[in-house]
């Protein structure tokens, strides 16, 4: 049985025999409208059909027959998802048919628009209800792939990006662009306003404001050029990735290795302290592996592999020199056709930071400060180096080994042995108790049974409502590493929105947090270590917004449509708690014995954090400093490798191995979600921290003053989802522009005074 097609697939229809023998087009929304009739007629079918026109072999897809009755996966009305019921046949033909009935929706919404109708809200509520099950469905695959090994990869990936295209139909309709364009939509307000002008920039975006001949120059000449390079870079760079495995089998080189890098090296898992391990690019390993391997040669030999991915010295086959050029070259075509003037220009139309020039603004107020902080920090890397025997300069693949025992010997802080203090239960327990008294956001574990129950008995459910009972929605926890699940590392995890919120078709959300760590056994609980508690402090701040933001709109609630330099505004304001004593003695409690962590141990811990922050904060700096001006700067005027070359010594002290060929491996600008972007990172922890200094400012000994910090900050940031710019939400909440002066203080790069503030005029 085929997966159904609808964009490209040619019809057997008398209606299109005329136009197919002309050689003729049809527009897509046409071809989906006749196909729905076609379907509609024939939902008895249950197989391919297949007949011959003059001119070729023609294929009708199939409208799977599945239901919320009997597919689980479609059972969006239900409280809980029942995805524990939910088999590889149920995600593929359940998706097949939410992405179907969504496109019927969109054809619908032309026809309604063809018919006369001029009220932009009630096109938009003909469209909710199938969006939210396009979404839901899609999403609960997504997590079904991570959280168990039902599905087959290649058809998973296949029909992902089917449906993605599917879920981008609605910005590709002719009809819909001329009713927004049209004067039917200038008394639009509120959030129906805030849909318009989204539409409205992602048709700019699409070519649909651009003469007919324009229009196809961007989408059949620079479009389909700058996939075909991203494609290829893609298969180069992965390549280049998987290829590289040492293989240790003296047990002393990982004497002192933790169990979790263990497990992940060693042939059997279940075996970790059993050899061979083998060494791999996996972003996790590597970067566990720099910090604990104790031989010079081997870590120099996994840093050359990884800093060597894409060039012609590597492999000449794996070259990726010349998608990097392209990739440039078409997105600065790209962004030149739709009217811009560069691709970073286009960029920022979606971000809050809203020109290049606020960002380098925000990079260069950081860059000195950060770069004074790293020659101090190498220079006493250098010497600290020195006293344990080392006789050579530091270099890059240095640092980290040596930064791991500096911290040890300064502050007397092991990651590994601080795991002890921080074990899951009472970590969770003292976080939801915060995120009650702070946010009026109350987790309580549900015992669901039968078709409710989790994918595994691990698996913990929640109710989120507030204090006074009424609920916002459910949130799942999957905390523990196992066989037939992702891995990303136990410091990284995924949250996952399930279900959206939406007022019009009343739908509460939905999401899942997916770990992997440590499983608990023999009455030991699993034990967090630093890194961990944060990024499980991320991942809960991530389910905050989602299930706390509830809009009109599933597309204005939760974290839908926030800007991508603003997306992580919470999650990062969560990781400031750790900064606060108090709370982070709350956190621990040994797992054995009860004792708490003293307040000297907290206070090293923390000061732990910042070691060698200016070093880090450098090499962010520069990369989002390369990012920028890759994508800002004429193709000819500088190459990549020159704009490495002039912009590396302004930002980094050490100098690069010869071997290194950035920005070939720089994945995150040339293919990933961040081209002309990766700022994103540093612009979020900017605003976390100038958002969290409000605190400070009212002193932790009042708690009233506390209180109503957290309150404005519940009722701005945490439920206002997309309806409100992010950069309205910050002035009202500050009284000013965002600045970097609460992060520098926040990494100790600067001293710790309070940022200045001023009253909004009235």
């Amino acid at each position: 049985m085929s997966l159904p097609r609808v964009r490209g697939v040619l019809l057997r229809h008398p209606a299109f025999r005329g136009s197919f023998r002309s050689g003729q087009s049809q527009s897509f929304s046409n071809l989906v409208r006749s196909q729905q009739q076609l379907l509609c007629a024939a939902s008895s079918v249950k197989v391919t059909s297949r007949g011959n026109t003059q001119h070729r072999v023609v294929l009708l897809p199939e409208l799977p027959p599945d239901t919320p009755k009997d597919n689980p996966i479609l059972r969006i009305e239900e409280e809980l998802p029942q995805l524990a019921m939910v088999s590889e046949a149920n995600c593929y033909y359940g998706l097949g048919k939410a992405l179907m009935v969504y496109e019927s929706a969109i054809c619908r919404m032309e026809d309604n628009i063809r018919a006369g109708e001029k009220d932009w809200e009630k096109l938009l509520a003909d469209l909710e209800e199938s969006r939210i099950l396009l979404e839901a469905v899609w999403n609960s695959v997504n997590l079904i792939n991570i959280v168990t090994d039902k599905l087959d990869m290649d058809r998973f990936s296949m029909l992902s990006k089917r449906a993605e295209r599917a879920f981008l139909s609605r910005y590709d309709s002719r009809t819909i662009f001329d009713f927004i364009s049209s004067d039917s939509v200038e008394n639009v307000t509120g959030e129906e306003k805030t849909l318009l002008d989204r539409f409205k920039l992602e048709y700019k975006n699409q070519g649909y404001e651009l003469p007919e001949k324009k229009y196809l120059e961007l989408n059949a000449n620079w479009m389909k050029r700058l996939l075909e390079a991203q494609r290829d870079y893609r298969f180069k760079l992965s390549s280049a990735t998987q290829r590289f495995r040492h293989v240790i089998r003296d047990p002393t080189i990982v004497r002192e290795f933790p169990v979790d890098l263990l497990r992940a090296m060693a042939a059997d898992s279940t075996q970790p302290a059993k050899g061979p391990w083998s060494v791999t690019l996996h972003p996790y390993i590597h970067k566990k592996f720099m910090e604990y391997c104790p031989d010079r040669r081997l870590r120099w030999n996994a840093h050359v592999a990884n800093v060597n991915r894409g060039s012609r010295e590597m492999d000449v086959y794996l070259n990726a020199s010349g998608q990097v050029k392209d990739i440039r070259q078409h997105r600065i075509d790209q962004a030149v056709t739709l009217g811009y003037g560069t691709f970073a220009e286009m960029s920022m139309a979606t971000k809050m930071a809203g020109n290049v020039e606020n960002v380098f603004s925000m990079i260069s107020s950081m860059h000195s400060r950060a770069k004074t902080a790293q020659e101090i920090e190498l220079a006493s890397l250098q010497e600290y180096a020195e006293t344990r025997g080392f006789e050579d300069g530091i270099r890059e693949f240095d640092v980290e080994f040596f930064k791991r025992k500096q911290i040890r010997t300064l502050y007397g802080i092991e990651e590994e042995g601080m795991r002890d203090y921080f074990p899951l239960p009472h970590v969770l327990k003292n976080i939801f108790m915060l995120l009650e008294e702070h946010y009026d956001m109350c987790f309580s574990l549900l015992d669901p049974k039968d078709t409710d129950r989790p994918w595994a008995e691990e698996v913990s459910v929640y109710k989120v409502s507030d204090k006074a009972g009424n609920v916002k929605g459910y949130c799942y926890l999957d905390p523990y590493i196992r066989d037939d699940k992702g891995y990303q590392g136990g410091d990284k995890g995924w949250y996952i929105p399930l279900r959206a919120s939406s007022e019009v078709v009343k739908s509460k959300p939905v999401g899942c947090i997916v770990m992997a760590l440590g499983t608990p056994g023999y009455g030991k609980p699993s034990l967090l270590s630093y890194n961990e508690v944060e990024e499980l402090m991320r991942l809960i701040g991530k389910a905050l917004v989602h299930i706390g933001a509830s809009r009109k709109w599933a597309e204005t609630s939760g974290r839908t449509g926030v800007e991508w330099d603003a997306l992580n505004l919470v999650p990062d304001l969560m990781t400031h708690w750790l900064s606060v004593p108090r709370f982070l003695q709350s956190l621990t409690s040994h797992w054995s014995t009860g004792e708490k962590l003293t307040e000297e141990q907290v206070e090293n811990q923390i000061m732990a954090k910042k070691h060698m922050s200016g070093y880090s904060t450098s090499v962010e700096l520069f990369k989002a400093a390369y990012d920028l001006s890759f994508y800002s700067g004429e193709f000819e005027s500088e190459q990549y490798q020159n704009l490495a070359e002039r912009l590396t010594p302004q930002y980094l002290v050490l100098d690069r191995e010869k071997e290194d060929c950035f920005p070939l491996y720089f994945e995150d600008m040339l293919t990933g979600n961040w081209s002309a972007g990766y700022y994103s990172h540093l612009w979020s922890k900017m605003l976390a921290a100038d958002v969290f200094s409000a605190y400070w400012e009212a002193g932790w000994d009042s708690e009233q003053a506390i209180a109503k910090v957290s309150k404005r900050i519940s009722d701005s940031f945490l439920t206002s989802g997309s309806a409100v710019p992010t950069a309205q939400l910050f002035r009202e909440f500050r009284g000013r522009d965002p600045n970097p002066e609460a992060l520098m203080i926040s990494l100790g790069l600067s001293e710790h005074r309070v940022p200045k503030t001023r009253k909004n005029k009235t």
